[in-house]
């Protein structure tokens, strides 16, 4: 298999990941668009009346120029000069001009106002649309396409409100105003001219989508690009540690080449258009100016007014139409980012949030109940085939510390899930103070667990605002004292800049210890009744991880705490230690009832011990 064969197999995986386009008309599709203006109609209107006015005084502006010199040649007396008729027209030319300078700064800010508050809002209808598909659904989808659709099909979406709508509305009222101008001087002009405004307002259009400039096959491409981008950059130490960089141009080069066709279709199309556009024009000018000379001749018009008034004038008709089919690209290319947006936003959450009151929770207890769960069983494409529980069932007594232990892809991380209803289980319940998850509205629910994982997200902001994420409306105060607890005090006092500290993205400023503490930080801010620790020390070192597991163990301290680690020793004090094989609980006791019991805990304590023994051995030496 070739290089560009393979990728092009991995790419039909990527459009795999990715939520569908959204169903219905490209009708319905605008309407949705519009309904996002709603809220700005009125500054819409404003836009559009200035559109209006400002084509209006433009075509009067060539209208009254043109019409000037045969007013002023018809008036000539030899060695005369009119300053009467030139003031006159230069009046009337100013206040045209005028109106059109006006018209045209009350459009463009009006116009670009709306289509950036409108996005705006779009983004944040976009965001929480997508947290109820938070992980179980975006997680189908790789980085590189869901900030292709958050950012770049949102940004896509913008000439839809400032270069679409305005424009196609005016290509329609300001040949109306300017046939119904020429209709009052002489009606049969209007039949010659109305023919070429309607085919460069309608066929030209039709004729670019014919020819595949729409950018749905570039659209589509490009995501493909951007996720294939994100992925590589974000696999860049793997990559030049095994030496792949080349095989990975490569595939980067042959993905590129697939884009480059659509953009050369985009923008083949474009030009032809464009040159369409500019024969329709010089055709449609032609035949008025010939039509325009037969009434003059006739004695129909005015030859050195009306026919040069009349011909300047439909030229501004023209460049409208013509503008509208020059902006039918963005046009095509905003409704298909829109149904790519729309489509992650259509789907139906990962869990139905349909409880309004909290129940009553006297106890901070946890329960499994015969649970079967398996990820994905309504999706062919990403099932597991496989059931992570079957009848699992366990019980946490409140103020409990429980450890759960095992080997990877056993459930143990499962178990936080489902607890946080990331996603349901098929049959079973969960409970949490006697009440099934259900029954609580999602918020409350979260609000009953404190969760550190291995991969605890520090966002690219301060120290202050990562803790805060625990209490949005904590102070300094409440915030440093979560640090003392978390063992990141004396961190943040070395600091020039304190909490104000800024961690880069993902942290990348901060140490992995210091990590885990602004995490452990965060927890303890938030003082929920039942901590969930998963694998939190086990990414770093033995000696950074005794300082973390102290911090944790003060985190735990009086709440119902639910423990998933691969390292044996940090669960020895735990209350209960629950061996999970094969998603059932195969051992469960305490640290010296399981050594005693000689089974899979006592064999791989035995192992870890080794490992630590001999690390240490060869850290002495």
């Amino acid at each position: 298999m070739t290089t560009v064969e393979a990728t092009m197999e991995a790419m039909e995986g990527v459009e795999d990941t990715g939520a569908g386009l959204a169903k219905g008309s490209n009708f319905d599709i605008i309407k949705r668009l519009l309904g996002f203006m709603r809220p700005f109609n009125t500054i819409m209107i404003c836009s559009l009346i200035a559109r209006t006015l400002k084509f209006i005084g433009q075509a009067a502006v060539l209208g009254i120029a043109a019409a000037s010199v045969g007013i002023y040649i018809e008036a000539y007396e030899p060695g005369v000069v009119n300053w009467d008729i030139i003031w006159s027209q230069v009046r009337w030319i100013a206040l045209a001009g005028t109106i059109v300078g006006f018209s045209s700064y009350i459009e463009n800010y009006t116009g670009h106002y709306v289509a950036f508050k409108i996005l705006a809002a779009f983004r944040d209808r976009f965001y929480f649309a997508m947290l109820p598909l938070a992980p179980a659904k975006t997680a189908k989808l790789q980085s590189g396409e869901a900030v292709s659709r958050v950012m770049t099909d949102c940004e896509r979406i913008e000439p839809f409100y400032a270069h679409t709508i305005a424009p196609a509305v005016v290509a329609i009222i300001v040949p109306i105003v300017i046939l119904s101008w020429c209709y009052t001087i002489e009606p049969s002009f209007v039949y010659v001219l109305a023919p070429f405004y309607l085919g460069t307002t309608f066929i030209l259009p039709w004729l670019v989508s014919k020819l595949g400039g729409d950018g749905v096959d570039y659209r589509r491409q490009l995501g493909e690009v951007n996720a294939f981008v994100a992925d590589s950059i974000q696999g860049v130490r793997d990559t030049v540690a095994f030496g792949y960089e080349k095989q990975r141009a490569k595939q980067l080069y042959a993905i590129g080449e697939t884009m480059t066709e659509g953009q050369e279709k985009l923008y083949g199309a474009d030009a032809n258009q464009r040159a369409l556009a500019e024969i329709f024009i010089t055709v449609g000018i032609l035949v008025s100016a010939w039509w325009g000379t037969e009434l003059a001749l006739a004695g129909k018009i005015h030859p050195l007014i009306d026919l040069p008034a009349m011909i300047a004038v439909s030229v501004v008709g023209f460049y409208l139409s013509v503008g509208l089919a020059n902006n039918y690209t963005d046009f095509r290319i905003a409704i298909y980012a829109a149904r790519r947006l729309f489509g992650m936003m259509d789907q139906e959450p990962a869990v139905e949030d349909s409880a309004t009151v909290k129940p009553e929770v006297t106890s901070a207890s946890v329960t499994f109940k015969d649970v079967v769960f398996e990820y994905d069983a309504d999706d062919k494409a990403w099932s597991r085939q496989k059931k992570v529980f079957d009848g699992f069932s366990v019980h946490i007594e409140p103020g409990q510390h429980v450890a759960l232990v095992g080997p990877s892809g056993t459930g143990k991380s499962t178990v936080v899930n489902l607890l946080l209803r990331q996603w349901d289980v098929q049959s079973g319940e969960i409970l949490v103070g006697g009440n099934k998850l259900q029954s609580f509205p999602l918020e409350d629910l979260q609000s009953q667990f404190a969760v550190v994982s291995q991969r605890s997200f520090i966002f690219n902001d301060t120290i202050r605002e990562n803790i805060r994420m625990g209490k949005y409306d904590s102070t300094d105060e409440e915030i440093m004292q979560a640090a003392r607890e978390a063992g990141l005090e004396e961190f943040i006092k070395s600091l020039p800049d304190g909490l104000e500290t800024q961690c880069g993205e993902r942290g990348s400023k901060i140490s992995g210890g210091q990590r885990q503490r602004v995490a452990i930080a965060r927890a303890v801010l938030k003082n929920a009744p039942i901590v969930l620790l998963d694998e939190a020390t086990s990414s770093l070192d033995v000696e950074t991880e005794l300082g973390v597991t102290r911090a944790l163990k003060k985190l735990s301290d009086g709440r119902t705490t639910l423990m998933i680690a691969h390292r044996l020793s940090t669960v020895v004090d735990s209350d209960e230690i629950l061996v999970m094989l094969e998603g059932k609980i195969a051992e469960r006791g305490t640290h010296s009832e399981l050594m005693a019991r000689g089974g899979w805990y006592a064999k791989m304590f035995e192992m870890q011990q080794d490992e630590v023994d001999v690390t240490l051995v060869a850290e002495d030496e």
